[in-house]
């Protein structure tokens, strides 16, 4: 009996301390269990920070690289990045200067193309204007001047090349060079232009010296020439003047004014060619036979004839050629300022605008003073009368353009003397 209550109690009690160590492994597993979800939740948490450093990391090294190169494309000319400030100096948006020019202008010209190098390349400093279109109209120089520079690099992961680029203003650096080398240009100019007057005023005196000495000849053969050509000269000069005023001449063989000039001063040599028509026709006081006004009619032939001598003989000579389009001014006058605007006149029966300008203005000149001498086959006629002469054969026989032109400065011709 004592021995079967020992054994039992002996038992109870293992059933206790087994109790009491499934109790403890309980408490174990729990524990065990908490420390793996606060292990997991400090792991996920110092993976959390660990990631955030990295992104953050790699924002600051990126936004270094941005800071440094203000403006990074990539192999295709697309824009990975373009600094704010930049697009805001050269007055465009992102879309506007990924669409513009200047970055075509920039792997044409500057940027490295060879893609069989991989590694590094350095990108010299080149010269960039970039014009400003809102300051066209306010600046004498409306562009910015950029100096852009960096390395090309080529990405592994994407496959592609990235250009890194530098840019600094030189605008200041480029407009203070420019106003040096115009200045050099303006002092070189200045001499140049000295020497440039001193040839031109000696080529017109040539000029002057050669027609004074051919009227000079003219004058021994008609003392009425003579006082017909100093008017026909004058008369020219007035409306060449005016011509020039209302800037009705767009073009000419060389510069607008000096040619207009010339045609007044060789206007004097539209008769040169009575030279070698008899005197006694030329002061015959009766109307001239047929074939007396055929001589008469071939003065204009021999007139151009003579001038046409002299260019032949400076086209030989290429250091005189440069007097050829002065010498087609008086030659056109010679052979044509008898053609008439309806194409009734000799010698070639030229008509409207094939007659040459030079000859179609001493036509009204030599009409005027025509009207108004006193000749051996000619009733000389008041100012007023040759005016409405004139008038009259607007579009017939003169340029209607021109005749307006003569309307502009008749009263300067009242008062010539005949």
């Amino acid at each position: 009996m004592v021995q079967q209550t020992y054994a039992q109690t002996s038992y109870e009690r293992l059933v206790a301390r087994y109790k009491k160590a499934q109790g403890i492994i309980k408490k174990l597993k729990y524990l065990y269990h908490r420390l793996y979800i606060n292990y997991l939740k400090l792991k996920q948490y110092h993976n959390k920070k660990l990631k955030r450093a990295t992104i953050t990391s790699k924002l600051l090294l990126e936004q270094a690289i941005k800071e440094k190169y203000p403006l990074i494309l990539d192999h295709r000319r697309r824009i990975l990045h373009v600094n704010e400030e930049l697009l805001k100096e050269l007055s465009m948006s992102r879309n506007e200067f990924a669409s513009s020019f200047y970055i075509d202008i920039m792997f044409e010209k500057f940027l490295p193309r060879d893609c069989r190098e991989l590694g590094e390349v350095a990108i010299p400093e080149f010269h960039m204007p970039f014009l400003l279109e809102g300051l066209l109209n306010q600046k004498l120089h409306p562009f910015v001047h950029l100096g852009i520079s960096g390395k090309r690099v080529y990405n592994q992961n994407q496959k592609i090349f990235i250009y890194y680029l530098s840019i600094r203003d030189i605008s200041a650096e480029i407009e203070l060079l420019y106003y040096q080398k115009t200045d050099a240009v303006i002092e070189s100019l200045s001499v140049a232009n000295v020497e440039l007057q001193k040839a031109k005023k000696n080529i017109e005196a040539q000029k002057i010296m050669l027609i004074s000495l051919v009227c000079s000849l003219m004058e021994e053969h008609s003392r009425e020439t003579a006082s017909h050509l100093q008017r026909i000269q004058l008369i020219t000069s007035y409306l060449t003047e005016e011509i020039q005023r209302l800037n009705l001449l767009k073009s000419a063989p060389y510069a607008i004014e000096q040619y207009l000039k010339d045609i007044a001063y060789t206007s004097v040599l539209h008769d040169i060619g009575k030279v070698g028509v008899p005197q006694e026709l030329i002061a015959k006081k009766h109307p001239l036979e047929t074939d007396e006004f055929e001589q008469i009619k071939h003065h204009t032939i021999a007139g151009a004839a003579y001038i046409k001598k002299i260019i032949n003989l400076f086209q030989a000579d290429p250091a005189y050629s440069q007097y050829i389009p002065f010498l087609e001014i008086p030659y056109s006058i010679c052979l044509y300022h008898h053609e008439r605007w309806d194409g009734s006149g000799y010698p070639k029966g030229l008509k409207g605008k094939q007659i040459p300008l030079p000859a179609r203005i001493v036509a009204i000149a030599d009409a005027y003073d025509a009207m108004r001498s006193d000749r051996p086959y000619n009733i000389p006629k008041s100012h007023r009368e040759a005016v409405e002469e004139i008038v009259h054969s607007g579009g017939s026989q003169f340029d209607p353009v021109l005749v307006n032109v003569f309307c502009n400065i008749e009263k300067k011709l009242e008062e010539l003397k005949y």
